[in-house]
């Protein structure tokens, strides 16, 4: 008996639903809309997360910014601040010695070219620094001779152990004071020139 209901069931062609004819595969696949719609929920926090750490990232940034802005000074005019080094140097009471004296005066004048002229000055020795400024297009054919002066006086100063009168200390500030002043001038009248002032 169930070997005849087994055959009749292998006859008629189907075994779980009588008015299916054939079958159909199961979708494996979704489409993009329905992925969404099922995952709503947990898109829609993995987003709000990421939006979050964006906004925590900017913030932060923000305020690192704003901390290193104001750590940073003001930015001082290296003509400014040389005359201020030079004065100060030359009101100091009690007046320094003629050796720190001069290594002072020396060390405002390099800081000065290495500033305005992207000499690297403080890195050179005088010869060094003669040689530099000879190949800089600013300085050709000018004070190749009050430098070269105020050098070897301030070699000579620095390493004699002769004592130095008031003298020469006096020549060797007006000579830095003329320096700064005179190169100060001439940068602007050539600034001047390459940007003239329409009216």
């Amino acid at each position: 008996m169930m070997i005849n209901s087994l055959s009749l069931l292998l006859n008629k062609g189907y075994l779980l639903e009588q008015n299916r004819e054939q079958d159909s595969p199961i979708p494996i696949f979704k489409t993009f809309g329905q992925l969404l719609e099922e995952n709503a929920l947990p898109i829609s926090v993995v987003f709000i997360f990421l939006l979050l750490v964006a906004l925590i990232l900017i913030v932060l940034k923000k305020k690192k910014k704003m901390k290193t802005d104001l750590n940073e000074p003001e930015p001082i005019d290296p003509f400014e601040e040389a005359l201020s080094c030079i004065e100060t140097l030359q009101s100091q009471r009690p007046p320094l010695s003629a050796k720190p004296f001069v290594f002072r005066l020396s060390e405002i004048l390099r800081i000065y070219v290495e500033r305005v002229f992207k000499v690297p000055a403080m890195e050179l020795t005088g010869e060094e620094f003669m040689k530099e400024i000879a190949s800089h297009s600013f300085f050709k054919n000018r004070y190749d001779q009050s430098l070269r002066e105020f050098i070897d006086q301030g070699d000579q100063i620095k390493y004699s152990k002769e004592k130095t009168d008031d003298g020469q200390m006096s020549l060797l500030l007006d000579t830095a004071l003329h320096f700064v002043k005179d190169t100060h001038a001439k940068m602007l009248e050539k600034e001047k020139i390459a940007h003239p002032v329409q009216s």
